[in-house]
């Protein structure tokens, strides 16, 4: 078992530090604990993301524009390393369907280290 301090230790120390790189698609399959990439990546955030740390949860915020979305939509979003790309989450949802080019798409992403 890691304790609360080791989990908080891990989030703040060394997830918030590397992970800071998100990513777009346009996949659905089944997230699976194997997986290292997205199933059809689109687009990348602008800029790297620090995440918020409450405890040890992890939050992503991030905007994409209308422009990086493809007229069919996204459908998932995986948080990467800064330098070795590895995915450490990726999450599948509900297309966003077709976005204007000049609106901006939020998604917030909450991990817990447990």
């Amino acid at each position: 078992m890691i304790t609360n301090e080791g989990k908080k230790d891990i989030a703040t120390t060394y997830i918030k530090t590397y992970y800071r790189v998100i990513k777009i698609g346009e996949g659905g399959s089944a997230t699976s604990a194997a997986q290292t990439d997205l199933d059809n990546y689109v687009a990348t955030a602008s800029s790297e993301v620090t995440p918020d740390v409450v405890g040890s949860t992890l939050i992503w915020n991030v905007d994409f524009l209308g422009s990086q979305v493809p007229s069919s939509g996204i459908t998932e979003i995986g948080v990467f390393h800064n330098t070795t790309d590895k995915l450490l989450t990726r999450v599948t949802f509900t297309s966003t369907g077709a976005v204007a080019a000049s609106d901006t798409v939020s998604f917030r992403v909450k991990l817990e280290v447990n």
